[in-house]
């Protein structure tokens, strides 16, 4: 009899002290991860909101099918506002940017041989992924992206007639570099532009033998920005 009470009793003076232990484990110990994913990091990267203005020389032309003899004209009056977002993508790449805005441009050709042609000024709506290269304080820019647009007036005689399209839109894409004197960014651009819309109807020669007319661009721009 004495032997199992000893037993017992050494069995509850074991197991006493690690209930206690194990109460203030469970109980007593502060849970340092209650707040984990709620702390802030402050991003590495700081985002850029730029707006600005540009000024631009434009060398266009189109492409034909079947092909006309034509003679690309150079324009002058060329004009853009735009607005610009650096991001970094998942705080991590910070090479990213988008860019939009409006231009007011002219673009043409002339047909001596065939005896046409024309200018047109238009309103294109660009949006663009830029993406950038930082060193000192140079940017390299290298531009992708796609536009709509309208025809706004021709200098053919008459004007617009039923055939011709006025709706536009096509892909851009080039690239350029830019010096930045904080708070401001001076940007020197050269970019091409291809329109996917027929100029004219296919069948503004001929119901027999259609005609696609594409509109193409060389623009060569300087643009200065400001930092918002």
């Amino acid at each position: 009899m004495k032997k199992y009470l000893l037993i017992i009793l050494s069995m509850s003076a074991f197991l006493l002290p690690a209930r206690a232990q194990d109460d203030n484990f469970i109980f007593d110990m502060p849970n340092d991860f209650a707040t984990l994913d709620t702390v802030v990091h402050p991003p590495r990267f700081k985002s850029i909101h730029m707006i600005g203005v540009s000024y631009g020389v434009s060398w266009s032309g189109v492409t034909s099918s079947p092909g006309i003899s034509q003679s690309k004209i150079l324009t002058y009056n060329n004009f853009g506002v735009y607005y610009t977002y650096y991001h970094a993508l998942w705080d991590h790449l910070f090479n990213f940017g988008l860019k939009t805005g409006a231009m007011y441009l002219h673009e043409g050709y002339v047909s001596e041989r065939e005896g046409y042609g024309e200018t047109c000024t238009l309103v294109n709506v660009p949006l663009i992924s830029q993406f950038k290269i930082d060193f000192s304080i140079f940017r390299v820019l290298i531009n992708l992206g796609t536009y709509g647009g309208y025809r706004l007036t021709t200098d053919k005689e008459g004007g617009f007639d039923k055939y011709d399209q006025r709706y536009d839109y096509g892909v851009l894409g080039g690239g350029g570099f830019a010096i930045v004197f904080h708070p401001f960014e001076f940007h020197i651009e050269a970019n091409y532009k291809y329109a996917f819309a027929s100029q004219y109807q296919t069948n503004k020669m001929s119901d027999i033998y259609w005609m696609y007319t594409y509109p193409q661009n060389i623009m060569f721009s300087a643009s200065l920005f400001f930092h918002l």
